[in-house]
């Protein structure tokens, strides 16, 4: 009766630790828990076989291998998400070409950005705000200003149209 006493503390106390984690999630502390109570209160006449016990542990380090590798997954994921938004950010006032669903190539400026369920969308500065994909950009560049380079009001700084060098 006293063994039977013991490995229902055993399970008592592993029920304990599911409460205590309300997603019912077996974790590392659980599972080690788990298998220190099978292991206090196994029958001494019928110990557990070496090989069950090598297979609990290998069970339990792919697990937590298996964890870990899922976390940093996520981070490098975010951070790939980040570093495109920011990529897409500097290509606002851009030039891009592309080519689009039609397969022709195009090109436009980039007027701003829009991220939509995940997927970062350049917006065209043209009469339709054309959205092109940001993995779709095939050459990136920058118009120049040039002095003598009429139309811009943009330039020289006097207000005027001619971009000139002129006070």
């Amino acid at each position: 009766m006293s063994t039977i006493n013991g490995v229902t503390g055993g399970w008592t106390s592993f029920e304990d630790t599911l409460r205590s984690n309300p997603s019912n999630e077996l974790g590392k502390d659980a599972f080690l828990k788990l298998l220190v109570a099978q292991l206090t209160h196994q029958d001494p006449t019928n110990p557990m076989n070496d090989t069950e016990f090598v297979s609990q542990l290998a069970t339990y380090s792919g697990l937590e291998q298996q964890m870990l590798m899922n976390k940093n997954m996520e981070t490098m994921i975010a951070q790939q998400n980040l570093t495109t938004v920011a990529q897409a950010t500097s290509m606002i006032g851009a030039i891009v070409s592309y080519v689009d669903e039609d397969g022709a190539y195009q090109m436009g400026q980039v007027a701003f950005i829009d991220i939509l369920g995940g997927e970062v969308n350049l917006i065209l500065n043209d009469a339709n705000n054309t959205s092109v994909p940001f993995r779709n950009v095939q050459q990136i560049g920058y118009p120049i200003q040039m002095p003598g380079n009429p139309g811009t009001g943009i330039g020289d700084g006097d207000g005027d149209d001619d971009d000139d060098l002129d006070p």
